[in-house]
């Protein structure tokens, strides 16, 4: 069983009136004998110092990042931090960072999952769940990630978040662990003991897809070059989404692909570089493509109704009465909320239970184990989702 505990402040001149703040809202004495936190912030913050003041003060795992928008129940400012404590008595929380990631991902992180599965804190059951956050590289994507630590692992559930802030040219985006930021730092923290975590996401449907009308022609990665064999900004050009070499509008058009397995990945596109679209994941060599609408009324009704399934699915099953909701969001999501970036925190947390305390980050790409045709879930990386997790 596990306690929760969340605290927010919007200080950010005074680190130490902002540490007494988050201090008096956790209650240090109160928590039990195994704790971690899950920290998000805006930023502003990296300049204060406040993340390594909380983490020499609690003297247990911080983990999290930048983020454009994160809240907890009582936060309402854009220029905010949040922190999510876990405690337990009889659950345990073990977090590690790899090594700074180059070009290829599969040694570092298969050295920090192998690392984390053999620590097996008092025999206990696990680990039920990874919770990863990963940095922004252009040379990695989320696919990357997962397939290293499914083939590692032999299938954990993964939840997490790529982090992300509010600047569109995705600079100063860091990682954060045990107090310390990092650019290329993959951070990993295995849930052990009697967790019985539950998965809610909304994702696009197949009715707002137009049809697959494209094909990727030339890609390498996340790298979109060519589109029906001509450059890939021409074809957007002649679809009214670009011009002059400028994207418009494009976090309300996410491209769907049908790679031809079955499967359906959405991505969005981050920005033009040097002709190329730099996109949220894979972007698959002869993939079909086709382009999504998705306005501020799908956002905010898709976040209601996920909120609304997970609570009803606690109601079905009082005996797993959920201790906090952890609650993912992609940043393009936010985009196409214009200048009303918390109607979407708004929808979700009517739908909660008032004491149910949840986590809401942005990021720009989600972790979440997905239903398959099977019913059984498997892991994969998301965009243009909301994703939940309840403990």
């Amino acid at each position: 069983m596990v306690k929760v505990f969340t605290a927010h402040t919007s200080e950010i001149d005074d680190e130490e009136k902002a540490l007494a703040d988050i201090l008096g809202q956790i209650e240090p004495p109160r928590l039990l004998r195994h704790s971690l936190g899950l920290l998000y912030y805006h930023p502003d913050f990296s300049e204060t110092g406040i993340m390594k003041k909380l983490y020499e003060r609690l003297n247990f795992p911080l983990v999290g990042g930048t983020t454009s928008i994160s809240t907890v129940p009582g936060s309402t400012d854009f220029i905010n931090l949040t922190i999510t404590v876990i405690t337990s008595e009889d659950c345990a929380f073990t977090a590690i960072a790899s090594e700074p990631l180059g070009e290829d991902p599969f040694q570092p992180l298969e050295k920090i999952c192998k690392t984390i599965l053999s620590e097996n804190p008092g025999n206990m059951a696990g680990p039920e769940m990874f919770y990863i956050v990963t940095p922004y590289l252009k040379t990695i994507t989320g696919d990357e990630y997962v397939a290293v630590l499914d083939a590692t692992s032999g299938g954990v559930p993964i939840f997490g978040l790529s982090v992300f802030t509010d600047d569109v040219e995705c600079e100063n985006i860091k990682t954060c662990f045990n107090g310390v930021e990092y650019a290329d730092v993959f951070i990993l923290v295995a849930f052990w003991g009697n967790i019985k975590p539950r998965f809610f996401l909304s994702t696009i449907p197949e009715e707002r897809i137009l049809s697959y009308r494209a094909v990727i022609t030339d890609s390498y990665k996340n790298r979109v070059r060519r589109i029906n064999g001509i450059p890939a900004l021409e074809y957007l050009e002649a679809s009214g989404l670009s011009k002059d070499g400028k994207l418009l509008g494009i976090a309300s058009f996410p491209i769907i692909l049908s790679p031809g397995d079955g499967s359906r990945l959405i991505r969005t596109i981050y920005k033009a570089e040097e002709g190329e679209l730099l996109c949220s994941g894979a972007m698959p060599i002869h993939a079909s493509m086709g382009i999504s609408f998705c306005n501020r009324d799908f956002v905010i009704t898709s976040a209601g109704k996920t909120a609304q399934e997970a609570m009803e699915c606690l109601a079905a099953n009082p005996k797993a009465s959920g201790s906090v909701a952890l609650v993912v969001s992609c940043a393009a999501r936010g985009w196409t909320l214009g200048t009303e970036l918390f109607s979407e925190i708004q929808e979700l947390t009517t739908q909660l239970t008032d004491d149910l305390p949840y986590q809401f980050v942005y990021s720009i790409g989600e972790f979440c184990p997905v239903p398959g045709k099977n019913k059984r879930c498997g892991n994969d990386f998301l965009n243009y989702s909301l994703c939940i997790c309840i403990l």
